[in-house]
């Protein structure tokens, strides 16, 4: 490759990485919109062997930064390369991250780093938007805010993170859980619906450290590795102590979590702790699908009103730990639901962390390609465990003016078991 000297260039060195098949381009989502050669994965791949120093230009780095970093591309490629993590090794290289927006830099480096901050910008949403005309410029220079404003307009006001009171009758604590900033900030009836459901299936109470922090995937996606370890060190650092089990509630979160003896290397004394660590991890489909019970052929008692309901598959859990059916097992096992799907199979919701704050635009049209296909299935709730899905969901069933509920899948197992 040539000029970069960075810990990486080896990864792009390396002969016959790709056989310019094409397969992994079918199914990008990026690539399936704009159709650019430039966005797919083949072409990305084909400019990380020509990348040096000297032509590290933002125009370069805005084309890598156009990842949605979901993995469907390693999925499909027969020679199993891994696009995505030589995508997050060149943007740890480059001097510029995420489509050169200092504003998501700040985000990923500061805000996302420091959950309290998470808090503050929140209230902040809410407050500042107010106040912006639609026609003002800032709506498209502060993307989080305009993003997340539709999309968290059902949700209660932020708070800071408070002790979470242990759910009546619960016994000693049987898991450690992980919430996450979405769930402690932003949504924390994921968090108390998790908190109840451990207790009414498992008898105990959820254990939540309160060192905990961001699991650092927007950090890494952004290439800022150095703040991802400090995080990843923070977090396996406020669960040791004990060997409970770790419950997560968001695949994002999960699945980087899962990874995290990747961002060490074998010689660094972190990298058995992040392997013990990831060990104890248990996500939250598969861990209640042992939990709950088979499902009865009695009809409940009193009857409970039928609802369709359609079940969003999370890149993050489709590509990576693939945890698929679980969600589907869990679902078909509480009463009065109907599960829908996609004729054509699980599709991109198009949000992808940073991406759909650096590229607006391309994250709308990814959208409203699902949507165009979920239109079709008459459902009435939305269910997934992904953070950013359930943000997406929202501020796409708001914009189209769908009557449509989107809910965590911790919130409706709550809410519909007996």
């Amino acid at each position: 490759m040539g000029a970069l000297t960075g810990p990486h260039t080896a990864a792009f060195d390396q002969p016959g990485l790709c056989a310019k098949c094409g397969a992994c381009s079918v199914v990008c989502p990026v690539f399936q919109i704009t159709g650019r050669e430039s966005a797919s994965p083949r072409g990305r791949i084909h400019l990380l062997t020509k990348l040096s120093a000297a032509r590290a230009s933002t125009a370069l780095a805005d084309i890598l930064c156009q990842c949605l970093l979901c993995g469907a591309c390693k999925a499909t490629c027969p020679r199993g390369v891994d696009i995505a993590g030589l995508i997050l090794a060149a943007r740890e290289e480059l001097p510029t991250l995420a489509g050169g927006h200092p504003f998501l830099k700040l985000l990923a480096r500061k805000v996302l780093a420091n959950p309290a901050l998470l808090a503050g910008a929140a209230l902040a949403d809410r407050q500042i938007w107010q106040r912006l005309p639609s026609a003002s410029g800032l709506r498209l220079r502060l993307g989080l805010l305009g993003q997340a404003t539709p999309c968290t307009a059902d949700l209660p006001a932020p708070q800071p993170r408070q002790p979470v009171a242990k759910a009546k009758g619960a016994g000693p604590a049987t898991v450690a859980y992980f919430a996450g900033c979405q769930a402690t900030y932003l949504d924390p009836d994921i968090s108390r619906a998790v908190d109840r459901l451990t207790t009414r299936l498992l008898g105990g109470a959820t254990k939540q450290p309160p060192g905990q922090t961001c699991c650092g995937l927007a950090s890494h996606s952004a290439g800022a590795l150095k703040e991802a370890r400090r995080l990843a060190r923070a977090n396996i650092t406020a669960f040791a102590g004990n060997s409970l089990p770790i419950l997560t509630s968001c695949a994002s979160c999960h699945a980087h979590l899962i990874r995290y003896p990747e961002l060490f290397s074998t010689d660094d004394p972190w990298r058995l702790q992040a392997e013990e660590f990831s060990g104890r991890l248990r996500e939250f489909s598969s861990f209640f699908c042992a939990a709950l019970p088979p499902a009865t052929t009695s009809p409940p008692t009193p009857p409970v009103p039928a609802i369709r309901v359609f079940y969003h598959d999370p890149c993050h859990l489709r590509f990576g730990p693939t945890i698929t059916a679980e969600p589907r097992q869990l679902l078909a096992r509480l009463p009065g639901i109907t599960l829908t799907g996609l004729p054509g199979g699980p599709q991109c919701c198009g949000e992808g962390g940073l991406f759909h704050l650096a590229y607006p635009d391309l994250a709308d049209r990814i959208g409203q390609r699902l949507l165009t296909s979920f239109a079709a299935l008459n459902a009435d709730l939305v269910t997934t465990t992904c953070s950013g899905c359930l943000l997406q969901w929202r501020r796409l069933t708001r914009a189209a003016g769908r009557p449509v509920e989107v809910l965590h899948l911790a919130v409706l197992l709550d809410r519909c078991l007996p």
